[in-house]
């Protein structure tokens, strides 16, 4: 069985057609869907409810601790994120599926997503987060752009790693593709799609370069302090 996990903080307008397009899919697998109430004040709870979701509580707020909730809750052999403000392309249960069918060695698969209406700048965000996503296997040895709202996992290895680190940096993203890499391999998919809402870039020009920038810097970071802690340990053995 798949398990999809949906953290939800007030996504009372939004929720209805990502549980609508989630419903729809043409796989015809067991899967449940997992509403994860973050401490919602309007009638997010409500709505996952009525549309057949099962919800369950956690008032401590964070995306990493509905996640993790909702992942430790899952009844299904492969955890599936999910974000709130994203449709799923009735085919998406059925790729996802196959993936893990095909490939007996992955552990996980990272998806991507597009903008239900993509401003100019899109493209360049895409092969942005595709050649992040290329370089991380190649250097870090797994996907160093994973998205929080299309991203897969074998929830047995998700026990083993402990699950998601409220510390880290992007714990849905970075931070599980990073912990669960130690434990099998993790993919990435290009083709496997979804589609989120554009409130992440409803924003000025300035504050999405300030956001790029800083993200940069921090993966950039990431990336010195994995190659020189190779270089470290392969000092020692040589020693």
């Amino acid at each position: 069985m798949i398990s999809i996990v949906i953290p939800a903080l007030n996504e009372e307008q939004l929720l209805p057609a990502c549980l609508q397009s989630l419903k729809e899919q043409n796989w015809r697998g067991e899967y449940e869907i997992i509403v994860v109430d973050n401490g919602s004040s309007d009638r997010t709870a409500e709505v996952a409810a009525e549309k057949g979701a099962r919800v369950i509580s956690c008032p401590k707020k964070g995306v990493a601790y509905a996640r993790q909730a909702g992942a430790e809750a899952a009844g299904g052999d492969i955890v599936v994120q999910v974000d709130a403000d994203t449709i799923y392309p009735a085919d998406w249960l059925g790729k996802i599926n196959d993936n893990f069918t095909k490939d007996k060695m992955a552990i996980g698969f990272a998806g991507r997503y597009i903008y239900m209406n993509p401003a100019r700048w899109a493209p360049l965000e895409t092969a942005y987060r595709k050649f992040l996503n290329q370089a991380g296997i190649v250097v870090l040895g797994y996907p160093a752009a994973v998205s929080g709202a299309n991203f897969a996992f074998k929830k047995a290895f998700f026990l083993q790693s402990k699950g998601y680190d409220a510390k880290a940096l992007y714990p849905d993203q970075w931070g599980i593709a990073r912990n669960l890499s130690k434990y099998g391999k993790i993919r990435y998919d290009h083709d496997l799609v979804t589609v989120t809402s554009n409130r992440r870039i409803a924003k000025p020009w300035y504050v999405i370069m300030y956001e790029i920038i800083r993200n940069c810097c921090h993966v950039l970071s990431h990336f010195i302090r994995h190659c020189s802690g190779k270089f470290r340990k392969s000092g020692s053995r040589v020693k």
